[in-house]
């Protein structure tokens, strides 16, 4: 039970992640593909939270927990997108959940370049 303590911020910031697509925002973004840097970004924290979560609770190797945090990340975006389906002027999209895959590579290489260099 003292491992979940490592993956409430993760949960915390999904709840966010979650409560926000179920708004119906008449938010017009600036140019093209800015929709997909917010992605990025978003997921990125989350990339990093979850990794956060993962290398803090289980002794596996890097590489596993690193696959562990993209294989927990990549269908949470997956999830977003289909939850927003459902949610009145709001759509799912290939491309969002690319960008949600990306960031949450770059989570994960983020939290790994910050452990390596608190260790020296």
């Amino acid at each position: 039970m003292k491992k979940v303590r490592f993956f409430v911020p993760a949960m915390l910031y999904y709840l966010l992640i979650f409560i926000l697509s179920s708004q119906s925002f008449d938010i017009h973004l600036p140019g093209h593909g800015f929709d997909k840097l917010a992605h990025f970004v978003e997921f990125s924290l989350l990339g990093f939270l979850l990794s956060l979560g993962f290398f803090n609770a289980f002794s596996f190797p890097c590489a596993v927990k690193s696959v562990l945090v993209f294989l927990t990340g990549l269908p949470l975006g997956i999830l977003d997108e289909l939850h927003q389906l459902f949610v009145p002027r709001r759509t799912g999209a290939l491309g969002d959940v690319m960008a949600d895959a990306a960031g949450i590579v770059w989570g994960i290489l983020v939290y790994l370049y910050l452990a390596k260099k608190r260790r020296r």
